[in-house]
C-alpha cells in the first residue's frame, strides 16, 4: 500500500498528466475517472492499470488499502488550478486505456472490452441465455454512462456500441455509470449489421426500440432465450438499417401527452421488462 505523496506546487511535474483536463488535447493512451465510488471500482478491477490518484487526504486514506499505484496528495485550491476546474467530488485516476476497446466485434477473435480478457465473444455467447444491449450513436457521454450502469443493473452479458457513439471511458460517462464501466462486458462494432449477423448466427432474436405505431408493448411480449435489444441515437432514434434487422419493434406505454422517454430511462425501464418476460 504506497503512501500518499503531498503536493503543495501546481507546477510539479508529478502533476502533469491532470493538468487543465478542460481544454488540452486528450491523450488517446489515457482516461481519467473522477469521484471515490468510481474510483474504488476502477482500483478494484483486475482488467486496468491505473497510473495515479490524485485527491484530498480524506478520499486517498479511504482509497490506499486498495492502491497498486501513484497517490498524489493536495487540497482543493491546488487540484482547482491544476485540473481547471472545481474537483467537487474530490478525486481523480488516471488510467490506461486498455487495447480491448480499440477492436471490433469478431465472434472468433476479439476479447470483450475491458473485462474478460482473453475470453472470446463466442465462448460468452453459447451460453443458452443472454442479453446483448446494442447501443447505437449515443453522443451525450453522460447518456452512454446511465445506459451502462442500467446494463450492470440488470445483468446485461454484452453492451455492443457503435464507434460513432460517445466514448463509454469518457470522464462523465463513467461518473454517470458511477465506475460500473469497470466491470460491464463492452465490445465495439464499425458495422453494425455485420455484428446483427453474427448474433443472429448463434440464435439471438433481435429487438428495437422504437416509438412507431406498429411498435408492439414490452408487457405484450415473451422474452426469447438469446436476446439482442437494441436502442439509438437520444433524437434520431435507429436507423433503417438497423430496424430492417429487428425481428420486433419494442415500445413502452406510456401516458399519450408525452412523446418518449430519455434513452437512458427507457433503456433501464426495457432491460428490467425484458429480464422480468417469460
Amino acid at each position: 500500500m504506497p503512501a500518499p505523496t503531498v503536493i503543495i506546487d501546481p507546477a510539479d511535474p508529478r502533476l502533469d498528466s491532470f493538468r487543465d483536463l478542460l481544454t488540452r488535447r486528450p491523450d488517446p493512451a489515457l482516461f481519467f475517472a473522477e469521484s471515490e465510488v468510481a474510483v474504488a471500482r476502477l482500483l478494484a478491477s483486475p482488467h486496468f492499470h491505473t497510473h495515479a490518484v490524485l485527491g484530498t487526504a480524506p478520499h486517498l486514506a479511504r482509497l490506499a488499502a486498495a492502491a497498486q499505484c501513484q497517490l498524489l496528495q493536495a487540497d482543493h485550491t491546488l487540484l482547482r488550478a491544476v485540473l481547471g476546474f472545481d474537483l467537487h467530488r474530490g478525486v481523480i485516476a488516471c488510467a490506461a486505456r486498455p487495447p480491448a476497446l480499440a477492436r471490433d466485434l469478431s465472434l472468433a477473435t476479439c476479447p470483450i472490452g475491458p473485462v474478460l480478457g482473453a475470453s472470446s465473444l463466442h465462448t460468452l455467447l453459447a451460453a443458452p441465455r443472454w442479453t446483448v444491449l446494442l447501443v447505437q450513436g449515443l453522443a451525450d457521454p453522460a447518456n452512454l454512462g446511465s445506459v451502462l450502469r442500467s446494463a450492470r443493473a440488470f445483468a446485461v452479458d454484452l453492451v455492443l456500441l457503435d464507434r460513432r457513439g460517445a466514448d463509454p471511458l469518457e470522464r462523465r460517462a463513467i461518473r454517470a455509470a458511477m465506475g460500473h464501466v469497470f466491470a460491464q462486458p463492452i465490445a465495439h462494432s464499425a458495422d453494425l449489421v455485420a455484428a446483427l449477423t453474427e448474433l443472429r448466427s448463434l440464435g439471438g432474436s433481435v429487438w428495437a426500440a422504437t416509438a412507431s405505431p406498429q411498435a408492439r408493448p414490452l408487457d405484450a411480449v415473451a422474452r426469447p432465450p438469446r436476446l439482442v435489444l437494441m436502442v439509438g441515437n437520444e433524437g434520431l432514434g435507429l436507423p433503417p438499417e438497423l430496424l430492417a434487422a429487428a425481428d420486433l419493434e419494442l415500445t413502452i406505454p406510456i401516458a399519450p401527452e408525452v412523446d418518449s422517454l430519455g434513452v437512458a430511462a427507457a433503456t433501464a425501464v426495457l432491460l428490467h421488462g425484458s429480464k422480468a418476460s417469460p
